[in-house]
Formats: C-alpha cells, structure tokens, sequence
C-alpha cells in the first residue's frame, strides 16, 4: 500500500517532518516514544523500518513434524531465522530425529540445540556480520574451481575414486550457496543490517546471482565427473586441455573482478574468450562427430559442458560493474 505525505517544516527551519498512518504504525507495535530506523538507500529512497533486530534479538520460527520437513527448514533457513522450534502432536520419533539431522548437514552453522519428546530446536549459530558475503563466495569459487579441475583429470584418466570424491565435495558448495542466500537476504530485509555487512541492495542482487552461477558450475564439474570412463585417447585430451584451461582462466577473471574491484581490461578479455570459446567448441565437436573415436555422444556432451560453463562465467563478468 502507497501512502502519500506532505513535508512539514519544523519552525526554526532545520528540519522537515512528516507524519506516519496510523494503521501501519499499530501492525508494527509502535507507539509514542518508540523508535524506527531510517535508512537511505543508493538512489535517494528513504527506508523507514520498524523491526530491526536489536543486540542479542533472535528471529524465531516454528515448524510442525508433519509438515515436509526439507522444504520447511530450507526456507526458514534461507529467511534469516536464527531459531526454528520443530514440535509434533505425538512424541517425535527416532526415525524422524535422524531425517532432521540429515537435513542441517545442508546448512552452515545450523545446529540441535534443545530437544524434549515433543520438540526439538534448530538454532544457527553463525552471525552474517562475522562471515563476509564475499570471503563465502570466494571460498565457494574455489572449491568449485578445483571441482572443475579435478572432474576433468579424471575424465581424461578414468580415475573413478576421483570422480566420486567430486561429487560429494558438491556438498560443501551447496552449504555455502544456502549461507550466502540467506546472508544476502538478511541485507535487503534489514537496512541496519546491510551497512553492516558493507553490501548495498544492487550489490546483493549482484552477489545472488554470482552464487547461483558459481553453484551451477559446481553441478556442471559433477556432470563431468561422472561421465569418467575408460583413460581418453591422448589427441582428445590435447584437443581438450585448452579449452579446460580458457574456462578456468575467464571463471578466475570473472569472480575476481566483482569481488575484488572493476577492470575493464579484464570485463573485455572474458567477452573476447567466450567468443573464442564458442568457435573451439564448435570445431572440437565436429571433430569428435567426424572421428573414430569410441563413445563420441559423452565426449561431445562434455565439450558442451565445458561451454555452458564459459558462457555462465560470462555472465558472471557482467555482474562486476564499475562503482562509479
């Protein structure tokens, strides 16, 4: 809903006033003496909010047992709430005890804290302030980066222990794909608590996707993983080696330049590299279609994937815009 207000000058001229609707500051528990926190935000708005969370505040949730358990504590998760309270109508069981711990593996700091025959207590333990968006994602560029390098060493060699290693590393990109979500949403829901983590509202829109492409990366090494065979012909692995190195290289160059600082130089070499990349794919697929070689389809499959994750550090690039 949209109000509209007339400014109001204070008589000795050193400040303007306006006044709040009624309605909206009783839903809010407000009254006379309380206080709100005025934010501004990049373009010139105003943020009036009435909730931030004071020193030692806790955002609680709860949760019942029969309620489909994974979604519910994601999505409360990745809300910011600090305490979700699981209860149930009848005593929770072992069985139902053992799903919930398998669950908060998938999170960061997500912890039983408290626990009674009807109920049981998740608390995060980790404050955002504490644990920079950036220093996440850079974590989470690099286990995907040696993800992505590790998953193709082991197609060319057919090191299957290897390829499962990878797969299950995915795991720890996950939880901190959850951690940064929920940090970044914790940004835009609380101004104070936005300036407090140093990140403005476009930098977390910025950051969000970022995480979500570095994420799809992750589950692209994992396709690549997978697909490990028999050792791959050595003109293959030649052909391919290249192209390895071309992706990891722009994945290096894009993450680095949203995170540590714009250059164009750098914007400019990855767009040229996509370009370059999508013409090397092309060839290298025809040359497998048009060789001997045994199993062409997962070989061509690869060479695509390889693409897909040039093309999503690409985007990534774009992200990265100049501050002023």
């Amino acid at each position: 809903m949209a109000y509209t207000r007339r400014l109001q000058q204070t008589k000795d001229g050193s400040s303007f006033l306006i006044t709040l609707p009624k309605d909206w500051v009783t839903r809010q528990g407000l009254g006379k003496g309380k206080s709100v926190d005025v934010t501004e935000r990049e373009d010139g708005c105003l943020i009036i909010y009435p909730r931030l969370l004071e020193g030692g505040e806790r955002k609680s949730t709860d949760i019942h047992i029969e309620d489909n358990l994974r979604w519910a504590i994601t999505s409360k998760y990745l809300l910011g709430f600090d305490e979700i309270r699981i209860f149930g109508d009848h005593p929770i069981t072992n069985s139902q005890r053992n799903e919930i711990k398998q669950i908060i593996k998938r999170f960061v700091a997500l912890e039983v804290t408290d626990e009674e025959e009807d109920f049981l207590v998740l608390q995060c333990l980790v404050d955002p302030s504490t644990l920079p968006v950036s220093k996440a994602m850079r974590r989470m560029n690099l286990i995907t980066s040696r993800m992505l390098r590790d998953a193709t060493v082991a197609y060319f060699t057919g090191n299957r222990e290897t390829a499962e290693e990878i797969i299950a590393r995915d795991d720890e990109v996950d939880r901190l794909f959850f951690l940064i979500v929920r940090e970044l949403r914790c940004a835009i829901q609380y101004p104070g608590m936005s300036e407090k983590m140093g990140i403005t509202p476009v930098e977390a829109l910025d950051f969000r996707l970022a995480a979500q492409y570095i994420e799809r990366i992750a589950d692209l090494a994992v396709d690549i993983a997978a697909r490990t065979g028999t050792i791959l012909d050595k003109k293959l692995v030649k052909r391919m080696e290249p192209i390895i190195t071309k992706v990891k290289e722009m994945l290096e160059t894009s993450v680095r330049n949203l995170l540590v600082g714009f250059d164009s130089e750098k914007v400019a070499s990855v767009i040229r590299a996509e370009k370059e990349l999508i013409e090397e794919t092309s060839t290298l697929r025809q040359q497998i279609i048009a060789g001997t070689m045994n199993d062409p389809q997962t070989h061509v499959y690869v060479v695509d994937i390889l693409l897909r994750i040039g093309e999503a550090a690409k985007d990534i690039v774009d992200l990265g815009l100049p501050k002023e």
